[in-house]
This record gives structure tokens, sequence and C-alpha cells, in this order.
């Protein structure tokens, strides 16, 4: 006796998700021609007929949002998080976290490009991804492939990220507007020796970021040196070994832009178990303006990147998707220079560049 036939044999066969061949069979417009054909193909080899209760359980909503991100203890994705989770639940939704953190990288690709295929088969009615491989220059063409497959099946908006070949909506911040306004206060306090501590080339923010301080430094006429951009990774460690590599050196920044927040704690940190002080032996500024920058000791100059309205735009802008609306395709979210304690004017008694 031959095994039952199912919706999932035929996407199997087909080489197509679950949710492909259910808007097929629903007589969606949305489906490729080459898909279209290889699903009638299996469909006419096995007289497949779908019943009426299956057809009728494609079409129900789950009122469920997914939300794949990196690293939900790092405080920009855990609040952008939060906020999304509070716009959501306004609008009568829930969201389903899938947090991809490992201590293994190559752990981490695998479980995101897992959740990707998990939400592929319509268990949430849209996605919405920050971090992670949509933050990549060279992105894998295998996992492009997965992200259409994603997109194919539901809305999907992207946080940030930048990868030509996905037809998705976008919510993004303007960056490289906030380092100029950094730079500015900066070089308002009279340095001229600035670095930029952190990051990882290769990774799309660090790029974008640190472009910006080279052009930001040139308009006023002064030339980055690339000895001055240290540190490797985005956590309070990479501050604290950035720290002690500004010490060796023979030729020493006096101020630093942070890739983000934790960096710049990391450096403040660093300097204060060397016995030195911040800001008075170098100034610092991060970028992310988490709420731990309002409470170290010196409280920290930041750019804010309005995490709360981050969040909320993304769930705003899938929603309306939901609901048949058409959002704009990249929604911007404005960048805004926190100034605090943490920077000081360079001939006011700063004294790291000749410590």
């Amino acid at each position: 006796m031959r095994d039952k036939i199912t919706i999932y044999t035929i996407a199997r066969e087909a080489g197509v998700s679950v949710s492909t061949v259910s808007r097929f069979l629903n007589g969606s417009a949305n489906v490729s021609e080459e898909k279209r054909n290889a699903i009638e193909n299996v469909v006419r080899k096995y007289n497949y007929r779908p019943n009426a209760i299956a057809r009728n359980l494609s079409k129900q909503k789950t009122r469920m949002l997914g939300f794949i991100l990196p690293d939900v203890t790092h405080p920009f994705y855990g609040t952008t998080f939060i906020e999304a989770e509070k716009r959501a639940m306004e609008l009568g939704y829930t969201i389903l976290l899938c947090n991809t953190m490992n201590d293994n990288m190559l752990n981490n690709t695998r479980m995101e490009e897992r959740y990707i295929d998990i939400l592929s088969e319509k268990l949430v009615d849209g996605v919405i991804m920050i971090g992670g491989h949509i933050n990549e220059i060279d992105v894998p063409p295998g996992y492009i492939k997965k992200v259409n497959r994603l997109i194919e099946s539901v809305p999907v908006v992207m946080i940030n990220g930048e990868i030509e070949d996905l037809d998705c909506y976008r919510v993004v911040t303007r960056d490289e507007l906030g380092i100029r306004a950094l730079i500015n206060h900066l070089v308002s306090l009279n340095h001229e020796k600035i670095g930029f501590v952190g990051g990882a080339l290769g990774i799309q923010p660090t790029n974008k970021r640190l472009e910006a301080v080279k052009r930001g430094l040139a308009v006023h006429g002064i030339e980055f040196k690339e000895e001055w951009f240290v540190g490797s990774g985005f956590n309070i460690d990479t501050g604290i070994e950035a720290f002690e590599q500004i010490l060796q050196m023979d030729d020493r920044p006096t101020a630093v832009v942070c890739i983000n927040d934790l960096v710049a704690i990391g450096i403040i940190h660093s300097a204060i178990k060397f016995g030195l002080s911040i800001p008075q032996d170098l100034s610092v500024a991060g970028f992310d303006n988490i709420y731990l920058t309002e409470y170290m000791i010196p409280r920290v100059t930041t750019v804010d990147l309005n995490l709360k309205k981050l969040g909320r735009m993304a769930v705003d802008t899938l929603v309306q998707c939901l609901n048949g609306k058409s959002p704009e395709k990249t929604t911007v979210v404005e960048t805004r220079l926190v100034i605090r304690d943490s920077c000081i004017n360079a001939r006011n008694g700063q004294k790291f560049g000749i410590f």
C-alpha cells in the first residue's frame, strides 16, 4: 500500500517549502513559474487532492511574529527586541524569539539558518531579522537562498542589514550622521589625534562607521592614522584589550570613537585598572546609547540610535504588510549625539598623549 501523500511529500519532491505548496494550492499568484511547474509535476504524479480542512488551516493566521537575533543578552539587541515585543503586544501579536547565541561561531550560523528554515514553514505571520549574516559584507549564497525562501513564505523586515539580492523591508539607522556629529564634537574639543576601537572588518556596521570617522576627520583636514584602529570585537573585553594596546603606542590618540558602548565601557574599566582616568587621560565616546552609559563613571558620551523606535518601527512595518498596506521599503530612524562626561577639551588638562 502506498504511503499517504501529504503537502510535505509534495514540497520535498518539488524542492520547495511547504508554504509555497500551500500558496500554489490556494491559487496564490505569489509563486514563481519555475516552482509552480515543479509543484504541478509532483501533484500530477500522485494525483494529489488536498482536503478542505488542510486548505482552511493553511489560510489561518498565527498572530505570531518571528524575531531572529544573535544575542539577546547584548543590550543593543535585547533592548530592540523588548521594544518590538511591547509594540507587537499592543497590536495583538506575540513574538517568537529566535536567539542564535552560541560560543561557537559556526554553530551560531547553523542555528540562524535552522531558525530561518523553521520559520519558512509558516509558523509565524512575519519575521524581523537583526544582526548575524545580514550584517556581513560577503553573504554566503546559500544563506541568501534560504532567506529568499523565507520571504516567499512571509513578509520580512531587516533592521540595518543590506543584502542586494533580497526583496524585503528595512528599518535603518543613520550611523554616518551620528559619527559625523561625534567627530565634530571631538574636534570642537581640540582633538586631532582620534582613534577607532572595536568591530570587525567585513561586518557592515564596522566598515560604515570606520569610513564615517575617516570622512568626518577629512572634513576638518585631519588624517586618520590606521595604527589607531585597534581592537577586534564588540564586547567589554574588546575595550579592555584595546586600551592595553593603546598603552604600548609611542604616539597615542587623545580620543577614541568606539564601535559601541560596551567597548567604551571596557576602555573605562581598563583605565581604572592601570590607575588612569577617563576622560583626563583619554576621551572616550561610544555608540548605541544603551542604558548602562548613563550609570557609568564617567557617564559616556555616545550616539543614540533610538532603539525604542527601531524595535517599534520594525513591528509597525511588518504589521502594515500583514494588513494589506504598502509601507515604505526603507524606513529611516534618526540618530542624535548625547554629550555626557567621558570627553573633555584636549587643551584643558588632558595628559594621556604624553603619559
